[in-house]
Order: structure tokens, then sequence, then C-alpha cells
């Protein structure tokens, strides 16, 4: 049996098509070249491991990919010519090509892998389906500088007897005879989940199958058809999610308001959940998947988004910035085009999509959440203006609402991540981190923070910007249910309010408690939310 790795370097002059049909797997039983299908999204891939710093290919033949065995007993199975079962997995590292071994090649490789173990130059990987229209498989590489991605997760990797890992959005091409984009745009976003959630990995053909069973204008295979609305969220519903879809308003032209798709998408992204985005283009309709915000939030925005709420018994207009003001585009996988892409709002040649083209948002919520991130910000803003009075009253005798421009971000938070969070933030007054730390709590809160417009950065987890943040229960339903489980504010807030350094609310069955607090704090922002 002939030895399944070698080892290859990945030139500058290649050509992503040369690469290509140099490792492309044998025996695949297709008419045609692989230049002749869908290579977009290949060419695409090869651009990240160049943006990565790929120097080194470890071409893994013989795979038996998971995915891909699911699609070959739904489909390629059933037909007369054969299609090889056997996919080709690239390894890209980070490390220089090493100096062919004149002993034997398995110890060239071995001693490769060993190395790259010790210097973690690992970058993920790609598989390569024996698919001539289809080439790019299930595929997780790290998210390049400057791309950047929030919804991911950390995958073991194992080659020759080493663990590797990375740390990226999976990715997929659609394979359109069992899955059109919806299917593909599904299969990353709860893969993405799937070790956080728990839940079992599903196939395109699968989602496929599960998305028809009640609702199929046409055959089940070959999928190429696409999926509806009603479709996506049965699939999704099947798999175990609670699918959360959020649909966009639409001006009389019939285009979306970007502001409005960035700003329902963020608090989600933000949260590391994928969220697919349907778009409804003058080419068709096509589905994504936002993995991610873009790296411009890291600069200061030309003018403010400042959104206005009435809250209170005394009808008072608070006004505060979302922290999706500082978002200008959306980090996309494109199953028809490639991964760490860019989706803007006005479309730039050859894009066809733009933010303009969203007709609604899907995202993949844990079971139990009830309470979406709109929702959340309303309940913030009544909550804070309650401690707001509470805390001016007692500092100076009359309420006002801060005087500090601010800024809401509101993220969803595991109670382990919360309370991890509130360990390792030592800014927090201690009174407030102890109660973190120790309250029972549910398994998800809306942590939706408070934070200084003129120092927030969204870029930078390390700026001190966070004056409060107002907790609440996920799974309370806001227009019946009491929700809040802390309210915290401090003393940064009121620059001219002297007496008290901040105040803590803390819901008890008994009723609101009020803690003083001893210190006027300025923290950092979550950064894991799970």
């Amino acid at each position: 049996m002939a030895f399944r790795y070698t080892l290859r370097g990945l030139a500058a002059a290649e050509s992503p098509g040369q690469i290509l049909e140099a490792i492309r797997p044998v025996g695949r039983g297709m008419n045609g070249s692989f230049a002749r299908g869908n290579t977009e999204p290949w060419a695409n891939v090869v651009d990240v491991l160049r943006a990565l710093g790929a120097q080194t290919l470890l071409v893994q033949r013989g795979v038996r990919d998971p995915d891909f065995l699911e699609e070959h007993q739904a489909f390629y199975s059933r037909q007369h010519r054969s299609v090889s079962r056997s996919c080709v997995r690239l390894h890209a590292f980070a490390l220089p090509l090493p100096a062919p071994d004149v002993s034997s090649e398995e110890r060239r490789v071995l001693e490769f892998l060993d190395v790259a173990a010790r210097q973690q130059g690992y970058l993920g990987f790609v598989t390569i389906r024996p698919l001539s229209h289809a080439p790019v498989g299930a595929t997780i590489l790290k998210a390049p500088t400057g791309r950047r991605a929030k919804a991911k997760d950390s995958f073991p990797v194992h080659i020759a007897g080493i663990e590797f890992e990375v740390s990226g959005t999976p990715f997929l091409q659609q394979d359109n005879a069992v899955g059109a984009c919806a299917q593909a745009s599904i299969w990353m976003a709860l893969r993405t989940l799937r070790r956080r959630q728990g839940n079992a990995a599903f196939s395109p053909a699968e989602l496929t199958v599960a998305a028809t069973r009640y609702l199929a204008s046409d055959r089940t295979f070959p999928g190429r058809q696409g999926l509806t609305i009603h479709q996506m969220l049965e699939a999704i519903r099947f798999a175990g999610h609670d699918p959360l879809n959020l649909m966009m308003s639409r001006s009389p032209t019939g285009d979306a308001d970007p502001t409005e798709v960035l700003g329902m998408a963020g608090p989600y992204i933000e949260s590391g959940l994928p969220v697919i985005v349907a778009l409804d283009a003058p080419g068709g309709g096509h589905a994504v998947v936002a993995v991610g915000q873009d790296a411009a939030m890291a600069q200061v925005r030309s003018a403010p988004r400042l959104v206005q709420e009435t809250a209170g018994s005394g009808q008072l207009i608070v006004t505060f910035e979302p922290a999706a003001s500082w978002c200008e585009s959306l980090t996309i996988h494109n199953d028809n085009t490639g991964p760490y892409l860019e989706l803007r709002a006005a479309t730039t040649p050859p894009q066809p999509y733009a933010l303009d083209h969203v007709v609604s948002l899907i995202v993949p919520l844990p079971d139990g959440i009830f309470m979406t991130a709109a929702e959340a910000e309303v309940m913030a803003i009544l909550y804070l203006v309650r401690v707001a009075v509470m805390y001016t009253v007692a500092a100076n005798g009359k309420p006002s609402l801060p005087e500090v421009p601010f800024v809401l971000r509101a993220v969803l938070v595991s109670r382990h991540a919360f309370r991890t969070w509130a360990k390792d933030d030592l800014d927090t007054d201690p009174a407030v981190a102890e109660r973190y730390r120790t309250h029972e709590l549910p398994p998800y809160v809306w942590l939706v923070e408070i934070h200084d417009a003129a120092k927030f950065k969204p870029g930078d987890a390390t700026a001190k910007s966070r004056c409060g943040e107002v907790v609440l229960d996920a799974a309370a339903d806001p227009l019946h249910a009491d929700c809040l489980i802390f309210a915290s504010v401090s003393g940064a807030l009121w620059p001219s309010v002297s007496g008290l350094s901040g105040l803590l609310l803390i819901e008890e069955e008994e009723g609101v408690q009020a803690i003083g607090l001893s210190k006027e704090y300025l923290g950092c922002r979550i950064v894991r939310s799970w």
C-alpha cells in the first residue's frame, strides 16, 4: 500500500488551479477537469492560506470524510458511473517545507509533524471531495488577520498520533446534488455550535431530508432547488436548536436598511453565535453565514448612530449608541465563493450580494432562550432608569439620567462564562464581583454592558470603558415576567454627583436589594460568552 501522506510547498507562483489538479483525489470517477467546476471557493481558500502564512501542505489521501460519506450514500452511490468515496485532506502549516529525507518519506513526514506540534504552526485543514463541480468539502481554517470572526470554536485534529487544534469557523462549498446554499449555510452554522451545544453532527444530505419532511415542492434529491425560510427553520429545529427568524423591514424599492441588519445581527455575532443571512438579490436568492463583524469596529465612526427609548413611569427619553454602530460590514462564509469574506452595504464587483439584499436573519439559538437581543436592550434601559433614579436621589436628592454618553452592548452569556468573567475582572467593585460569582443564575443570561462612549473601543478587549451592566434572565418573557437579576452602575456615569461610588441592585424573592458600592470602576467588556 502506498504511503498516504505527502509534503508539498505552497509556492507563490503556483495558481490555485494547478494546486487543485496536482492533489485531486485519485480515481474520482467524474468526467472532466476540476477547472470546469466552481473553483472560486477553492481560490479564496488558497488566498486565506497565503494570508495565514502557510508554507507547507500535508496531503493526506484516502480520507473517509463523514459528511461526504453521507452524501455518497444518499446520492452518488446510486449512479451507474463509479464515484470514489475517498477524499483528500490538506493540512496547512506555517512552517517551511523540509528537505527530502534520503532514508524515507515516512520519516520526513513524522519528523515534520513532531516539529509542528512543538512550534504550534498548525493552521487548519481543507477537504477535497472527488467532485469536479464542488471540490471543497468540510474545511476549518483560522481566520486571517483583519477578517474578524467571533462565531467559531476550537476543533481537535489528529494526525499520525499527534493532536493539533484549530480555532475557526467550519466552511463547506455547496454540492447542489444533495443540498444548495441553504443546506450548506445551515451545516456551517450548526457545525460551529456542535461541540458547544452537544448536538449531533448532521450532514448536508441529512439536513435536506429533515427540511423537506413536511413541506416539499419537488423531489428531495437532487437538492439544487434550494429551501424556503420555513424549510430552513424546520431543518435547524430538527437538529436540536431553536431558530429565531428576524425579518428585515424593506424600503419602497425593496432594499433592506444596512444599519438595521448590522444592529440586529451584532449582538448574536458578538455572543459567538453564527447568523444565517437570507438574501434576495437581483441575481436570485441566496444564503450565507455571518461569522463576525469587520475590523473597522476598532476605528472611530464619522458620526454616532443614536437610538432613543422611552422608559420609566415619567416617560423619560433615554438616548444611547448600540455597539453595532461601529460596524460597517459582516464577515461571512459564502458557500459559492469562499470563507471569511465581506458583506458590505453596497456591492463591489465581483461580489453580487450586499447588506441591502438581506431578507431575514436566522439565529440557531440554544433551547430556552425566550428573550431576543432587541428585547434585552429595551429591558436594560428600563432597569437603568430605575437604578439611575435610586442612585442620583440617594446622592443629591433629585433624579437624573446618566450624564455621560453611553453605549449598550448586549451579549448572550452562559452562567459559567459570566462567573469566570466576574472572577477575572479585577476592576469591578469587589461587592459586585462576589455577588456575580455566588448568586443563583439561570443557564443563560443577557449581559447588557453600559460603556462610556468616549472610551469604548469594540476592537480592543483591553479597553476600560464599562461603567455598569444589566443582567437579565434570557429565559424570561419581557412582556409578562420580571427578568432582572442584577443592575450595577458606577459613579463614572455621573461625574457631577458626589456621595456614592456606585449602586448594585439585586432581584430577590422578597424584593429588590440595593447595595452601595465603595469603588467607582471602569472595566473591560466580556470576551468569552460560553
